[in-house]
Order: C-alpha cells, then structure tokens, then sequence
C-alpha cells in the first residue's frame, strides 16, 4: 500500500507537469459488444489499420489469436503462447489504434498486481470521460496471457469460445511491453470499459490478452485522447452483448 502511494504521488507530479498540449484520435474497427456477439469477420486489412496507428490491440477474422500492434507492426499471439509477424494482407474485425504520441512517463514499481497497476495509471489527473493509451515498458516477475483458436461459422458468442477454448500460459521473469487503452463507463457497448492490457515480449516472440501480472522495474507512458473514429461492419450480428459478457471475456475466473 505504501509502495502503491508513492507511485501515485509520484506519477501525479510528473503527469502534472505534461498535461495534454493535444488530445489524439483513437481509430477503431467495430464494437466490442459486436464482436462478444459473434461478429468475427471483418474487411480491414492490416496495412488499412496501420494507416490510423501504429500502436493498438485486437483480434484477427475468426478471433485467430490476439492482436498485438507496436512501432508500427502488427503481431498474433497464438494458443502456444507465441508471437508472430502478421502479413498486411490479413484481416480483422475488431481492433483499436493510436498514433502514439504520449504526454508524459512515470516509473512502474515493482512488485504490483494487475490491478495495483490499473490504479496507479488512474492517478494522473487525466479525465476519466476520455480514453487513455498505455505503454508499459519493463520487466515482469510474472504474466498471465491468453489466446484462443480460430473459430469457424456459425460462430458462437466470444464468451463461449473463452469459457471453452482459450489456453492461458504464464512467464516468469520477462521483458515486454504492455499495450493498454482504458475507455470510460459511457462507451460500454463501443469497447471495454476500463482497462484492457495485451502483452508483446521484448524479443518479439510471446504474447497475448493479459489476465493477471505482478510488476518488475518498468516505465510507463500516457496518452490522452478526445476523438474516437469507428469504421462499423458491413455485416454485424442481430443482437448484441452486455457488460457481463465483457467481465466474462475480459477477466474469466
């Protein structure tokens, strides 16, 4: 709890002191909630989404694995726990992206949970009706990522496919980076409310949708941004899903 106290203070003053000169644009592919519903196949290919950013998360047609973009690619963590360079040729349907841009950086102290960390982030006197962009860089004692295999039609709703299929693994003692957004309580149909971390190892080759964490040494950089852009599907299911099927998804017990 001290620990946890001396980062917030500690992030408030160097946040402070680089509040927002400019508030960006988050481009995103479909919704969340379309997508729990089943909406598993988009038109977006990689290289169109990179147009929008070069930093983001996702999934892939099908849900084939999680979605990891940073510097500029776009990478798919798989049931093994493994990453892999994604060609531009592939599709998604659902993905959000920034053109990163951060307005300040705090150290990470060791030794946090999860949701020790999502606090500590929360500490900035950024607003909390707008979306924030996180990236993390650093060590982890240990990370729980997951992924799940690709899916074929007629789809079942995401939090079936998680409840039944996804596979989780957990490393210890690894470098990577974090790539977070958190969007406010008023866009729980649009994406997660809250945050939503997916992890890309240092070396480029493990990764996945993070469940859990505990903290090493790390840096962690803040984007605020005002403007969410949506590119709707062509086709979408006819009914959609709630916020208990995004608890089920996000953090499944």
């Amino acid at each position: 709890m001290i620990r946890l106290k001396l980062w917030r203070a500690l992030a408030l003053a160097v946040f402070a002191a680089a509040l927002p000169a400019h508030a960006g644009e988050v481009y995103q592919i479909s919704t969340i909630s379309s997508l729990l519903a089943g909406g598993y196949d988009g038109d977006t290919t990689v290289a169109e989404l990179l147009r929008h950013g070069g930093f983001g998360l996702g999934t892939f047609n099908g849900v084939d694995g999680e979605m990891m973009v940073l510097d500029g690619r776009v990478y798919r963590g798989t049931i093994d726990g493994r990453a892999h360079a994604v060609a531009d040729s592939a599709l998604t349907p659902f993905a959000v992206v920034v053109v990163f841009r951060p307005q300040g950086s705090a150290p990470v102290v060791a030794g946090q949970s999860l949701e020790q960390l999502e606090a500590a982030l929360d500490a900035p006197p950024y607003s909390a009706s707008r979306v924030l962009a996180a990236r993390i860089d650093g060590r982890f004692r240990a990370i729980a990522i997951r992924s799940e295999p690709k899916q074929q039609p007629p789809y079942r709703p995401l939090p079936e496919v998680i409840k039944a299929q996804q596979v989780v693994h957990t490393f210890e003692e690894v470098d990577g980076t974090l790539i977070g957004f958190r969007f406010p309580a008023a866009t729980t149909s649009v994406n997660v409310p809250g945050w939503h971390f997916h992890f890309l190892s240092a070396d480029r080759s493990r990764g996945g949708h993070v469940l859990g964490l505990t903290t090493g040494a790390g840096l962690a950089w803040l984007e605020e941004c005002s403007e969410l852009r949506i590119n709707l599907p062509a086709r979408a299911p006819e009914s959609s899903a709630g916020a208990d099927a995004i608890k089920a998804v996000e953090r499944p017990r």
